[in-house]
């Protein structure tokens, strides 16, 4: 029987999610061979997103079977400010079994998600919502040039938005290319192939300019739009055929996919690219700062060095001087 009344029934607000809320999705299953490095890459994940998203935003994390350390290190994200919503599958669902769980239950008009690998950079969002809101018929848009045709020349969206006038070519510039094949790790043919060969680029009557295609690795789109795919088929753990369903369907109902012209988000892989080590420890730092009421783990997965430059670089040395003050005197405390 029930005694006395529930204290939630007395004027207790429920929470109002924000305009926009992001996802990302997590399978670690062990941190030997080829996921050695996976604790440190989601940790410039979640740190590049905080760090470089101006705007307001829920996270969910879907955790889909990953091994201990990972739910731990989550758990303590969590607790620690950075995860709004937390989601912890005993089993792996597959990447299109997950998306069905978190397409359908984010409750933000513009609904973001992301692989776990995927660095972003500065802008990334305004850029993806500037091609959202400002072209017609707008399905996904990546944050990334797409240079992978997903649907294989069948799409039909784009046909009927355009035509073949407003379809200009579009050469990225090098690096961009380079960038994008050692995320994928792409063979020389390929790698020599989008080198060479231009991107369909449309704009709009505002100048904002977008690359037509988009990849599921990383999107944003309006969450009435992503409803009507669902539920998606689920019964490989990852299956680019299963993929590809996602954008045919969307394509099928008449929306485009689109992307930026330039790299707002990179693909990281299972190790960090040299090139991008730089950024990573630069939005670490961003990242700390720009939320000092959040606490990082300290678990010992976390690279010394990095935390070693950070406590000698302006303007941290100084903040982490403060803190180390405090905590000397909270735990000399009798």
């Amino acid at each position: 029987m029930r005694i006395g009344q529930n204290p939630a029934r007395i004027d207790t607000p429920a929470y109002t999610p924000q305009k926009i809320g992001l996802a990302s999705l997590v399978f670690i299953p062990h941190l030997e061979g080829y996921f050695q490095q996976s604790l440190s890459i989601l940790r410039a994940h979640l740190m590049s997103l905080h760090a470089h998203t101006q705007e307001p935003f829920d996270l969910l994390v879907f955790d889909n079977g990953s091994c201990r350390e990972v739910k731990d290190f989550l758990n303590e994200m969590q607790v620690a400010g950075w995860i709004r919503w937390l989601v912890s599958s005993e089993v792996n669902l597959g990447k299109t079994g997950a998306l069905n769980w978190i397409l359908a239950a984010l409750p933000n008009p513009i609904v973001g998600y992301a692989d776990s690998d995927v660095f972003f950079r500065r802008g990334w969002l305004q850029a993806s919502l500037d091609i959202l809101e400002g072209f017609p018929q707008v399905g996904i848009v990546t944050a990334q040039p797409c240079f992978f045709d997903i649907l294989r020349g069948e799409g039909r969206a784009a046909a009927h938005v355009f035509t073949p006038e407003q379809i200009e070519p579009y050469t990225p510039e090098a690096w961009v290319v380079e960038e994008y094949c050692r995320g994928i790790n792409a063979p020389a043919d390929l790698r020599q192939r989008y080198l060479s060969t231009p991107l369909p680029l449309v704009r709009n009557a505002q100048g904002v300019a977008a690359v037509l295609g988009a990849s599921h690795m990383q999107f944003i789109a309006y969450r009435e739009v992503l409803q009507q795919v669902l539920p998606l088929p689920a019964t490989r753990g990852l299956s680019p055929e299963e993929d590809r369903v996602f954008n045919q369907r969307i394509d099928d109902l008449g929306y485009l996919h689109l992307s930026t012209s330039r790299p707002l988000v990179v693909h990281m892989g299972n190790t960090i690219d040299p090139h991008l080590q730089p950024e990573v420890e630069a939005a670490l730092g961003t990242a700390i700062s720009a939320s000092p009421q959040l606490s990082l783990p300290s678990g010992g997965s976390l690279p010394r060095r990095w935390l070693g430059r950070l406590a000698k670089a302006r303007p941290f040395k100084r903040y982490f001087l403060q803190l180390y003050n405090a905590l000397y005197e909270i735990y000399s405390e009798r």
